[in-house]
Parts: C-alpha cells; sequence; structure tokens
C-alpha cells in the first residue's frame, strides 16, 4: 500500500498547486492563509479559559508555524511530529522537541494523557491509515484537553459544481498528494466517534471561487460548502480502548506489536502503552524495526515562545 511521499507533514498540503496555474495556486494561498487565521483565533480562545502548558503540532514542517501556535497558546512548551530530516531538524533549530516518524506505522512517543493541546491542520486528507494517529492522539491528550483539527472539505461548493459537470474534485486529484475525502459531516463523525471527544465549534476558511476576504461570510454561513473545515474539539473521556483503533483490527488493516528497543525518557516520558512501541500493517508495509527518533536544540530546550 503506497502511501505518497509526505505521511507526517504539512508542508504537503500546498504541493501540485502550480500545475493548476497562477489563478488557482494564489487563491489556494489565500484560503491556507485563512485557515492559519482561524486556528490561531481558536487557539487563544482555547488558551483564554483553560492552562496550556504543552502543545503539540501534528505534521509541524520546519516549525515556523507551530512558534506561532505556542506563541497563541500563551508560550505552550511546544512538540512536533514531522516525517522529514531536513524540516524536522530545521525545526528543532527553532526550539521544537520534534519526534522524526511515520503517522501511519509508528504510535506516539509521549505517556498517556501528556499533552494539552494538539494541533493537526491540512494532515489526515494525506493518510490512509487515519485510525492510528487518530487513536494517538486520543491517547497524548489530556482528559479535558483540546483539539484543533482542520481537513480539505470534499462537499465544497467548488467541488460539487466539478462532480456536476464530470469532473475530479481539487480536493482528492489523482495526481495530487491527497488520498482521502472528507466532507464537514464526516469529519464531524470521525472525531466524536464513541463519544471521546465534544464538539465545541466548527468553523470554516474558503470559498471559491470568491476572494478570502468576501467568503469570510459565506464560510461561517455555509461551512458545509466552505473550502477548508476547521473543527476544536475538547476530550471528554479517556477509555481503555479507542473506537478508531478497533476499527483497524475489524479491517485488519493494523496489528500492534511490540517493538524490541525502547525509547530514551524525555518529558512528557514515553512510558507504558507507548514506550518502544510500535504498529505495522499485514499488507505490503513491514514492521518498522528502528525506534521514533527525537531531535532537540539543546540551548532552546524549555523555551517559552
Amino acid at each position: 500500500m503506497a502511501m505518497g511521499p509526505r505521511r507526517g507533514s504539512r508542508k504537503r498540503a500546498t504541493l501540485g498547486v502550480g500545475s493548476r496555474g497562477p489563478g488557482m495556486s494564489r487563491m489556494c494561498s489565500q484560503v491556507l492563509a485563512e485557515v492559519h487565521r482561524s486556528i490561531l483565533g481558536l487557539l487563544r480562545q482555547i488558551t483564554s479559559s483553560a492552562r496550556v502548558s504543552t502543545l503539540l503540532d501534528v505534521g509541524c514542517w520546519d516549525g515556523g508555524t507551530t512558534i506561532e501556535y505556542a506563541r497563541a497558546a500563551g508560550g505552550a512548551r511546544a512538540y512536533g511530529i514531522e516525517v522529514f530530516q531536513d524540516p524536522a531538524s530545521q525545526a528543532a533549530g527553532r526550539g521544537i522537541s520534534v519526534a522524526v516518524m511515520d503517522l501511519e506505522r509508528d504510535r506516539f512517543p509521549w505517556a498517556d494523557q501528556s499533552i494539552d493541546l494538539v494541533v493537526c491542520n491540512q494532515v489526515f486528507e494525506h493518510l490512509k491509515n487515519v485510525w492510528l494517529p487518530m487513536s494517538e492522539i486520543a491517547r497524548v491528550l489530556c482528559a479535558g484537553g483540546h483539539l484543533v483539527f482542520s481537513v480539505p472539505n470534499l462537499a465544497s461548493l467548488h467541488n460539487r459544481a466539478l462532480l456536476a459537470f464530470g469532473r475530479q474534485p481539487t480536493s482528492i486529484r489523482t495526481f495530487g498528494p491527497h488520498v482521502r475525502g472528507f466532507t464537514l459531516g464526516e469529519v464531524r463523525a470521525f472525531l466524536s466517534a464513541g463519544g471521546i471527544f465534544r464538539i465545541r465549534r466548527t468553523t470554516a476558511a474558503g470559498f471559491y471561487p470568491l476572494p478570502a476576504a468576501w467568503a469570510r461570510p459565506f464560510a461561517a454561513l455555509l461551512p458545509g460548502a466552505a473550502h477548508t473545515s476547521i473543527l476544536w474539539v475538547q476530550k471528554i473521556a479517556h477509555p481503555s480502548q479507542w473506537p478508531w483503533a478497533d476499527y483497524a483490527q475489524v479491517l485488519q488493516a493494523t496489528t500492534w506489536t511490540s517493538g524490541t528497543a525502547a525509547l530514551s525518557e524525555r518529558k512528557p516520558t514515553a512510558s507504558g502503552f507507548s514506550a518502544g512501541i510500535l504498529a505495522r500493517r499485514r499488507l505490503s508495509c513491514p514492521m518498522r524495526t528502528v525506534p521514533v527518533r527525537f531531535l532537540e536544540h539543546s540551548p532552546h530546550n524549555g523555551k517559552k515562545f
């Protein structure tokens, strides 16, 4: 099962835009900027009433946006996940503790309920195995903690128009980086599975073909037809079993196996459920034989952004 080149990085969200011409590239950049603005607003809203000391950015790339997230979250200690070594090294140079790992194969190297706030922006549309990373997000997030989650909307107005004319939706093009499509209703159901999370707010960004400033009122009024869905959910339960992992096992898509090497200790520490435990798929993907690697830049350890 070939998964594409970027399992664990948000930068891929912009790949392939240039092939659609400068007009579409400019519109896509405007939507990404709107998504970023909306996420920062949600983070400020969350931290206005909740104390956040640790923030995890799933798909942190070079850490540039992660730093902004940490600042918006009141100076939280920043952690990140990235699949590529070079951008992960850049993120570590910015003071972020980065786990270099594959979201579709590896468990997160943090203890249960050790993270206060998770941001997962424009990542899950690139994954076939969405059940493992969703289970891991839920596991490491503290009870009462918050998740800000965004994906492109398969049922956006422009995608509906394309389908009506027999054309491929832009959010899941054959020659593109996306392998999954989520409507707003589907992502709400996905995040709400098992009653682990309570949806606090649903918002949206972008409304093709309108420019960003004109799109805001339409995205607010009709989020189900907007370009990108953005959800703020709060964890309200910490069960022993996760509904997403149960579904993966029913499909025999994922088998949990114990790794041979334990991860080094750190804050938050990897322990119990997660230490040295990796995931493998029964199909064409072999079990990974190396543990998740961390990159940290010592002069910035403990720095508040």
